[in-house]
């Protein structure tokens, strides 16, 4: 069934709506939790300097998105994932509440599918700068965070960051991921 997607009338109204909404759209398929669920799909004024909202509160729900992301479909992409992770969050309770969280939960979730550095946890500059080597460890990271916190760690997201930044180098050169990180004595 999927999410229901309801376009609101300025999007609807919009020349690159129909990019927006495909990309959209398939990240709504990877919440099945959502399934039958209407959202609203909306844009952020041009001048936000938010990439998207969720709406939590209104009924139904409405996610919203910075125009400009339209021209960067992967960041778009995970943008998206962030927003509809927050569904999970309230009213559903299926994530705990928070940025932070969210963030996490996308990357234990999505690390390597909807790529692009959470924008909550902390993330050293030089791994946010070449993302899509660090991803998978990141994504890895998280998926032992959310098992620390089955096990009863309260601080399992600053266990993420602190093991996220244990295994950053602290000088990064271009190209420079976490397969070169294994390799420099």
């Amino acid at each position: 069934m999927g999410v229901d997607l309801s376009p609101t009338r300025r999007l609807r109204y919009w020349p690159h709506a129909p990019g927006l909404l495909g990309i959209v759209s398939q990240v709504a398929d990877a919440f099945p939790e959502l399934s039958g669920l209407q959202v609203r799909v909306d844009l952020l004024p041009s001048g936000s300097r938010r990439l998207g909202t969720a709406s939590i509160l209104e009924r139904p729900p409405r996610v919203a998105f910075h125009p400009g992301l339209v021209r960067r479909p992967q960041e778009l992409a995970a943008t998206a994932a962030h927003e509809f992770m927050h569904l999970l969050q309230w009213p559903l309770h299926l994530v705990p509440n928070g940025e932070r969280a969210c963030d996490l939960y996308v990357l234990a979730r999505f690390g390597t599918r909807f790529q692009g550095p959470p924008s909550y946890l902390a993330v050293p500059r030089r791994a946010r700068e070449h993302w899509e080597s660090w991803a998978p460890l990141a994504s890895d990271l998280a998926r032992e965070a959310l098992e620390e916190r089955r096990n009863g760690r309260r601080q399992y997201l600053r266990w993420w960051e602190d093991e996220f930044r244990s295994r950053v180098p602290g000088s990064v050169f271009p190209g420079w991921g976490p397969e070169m990180a294994a390799s420099t004595p």
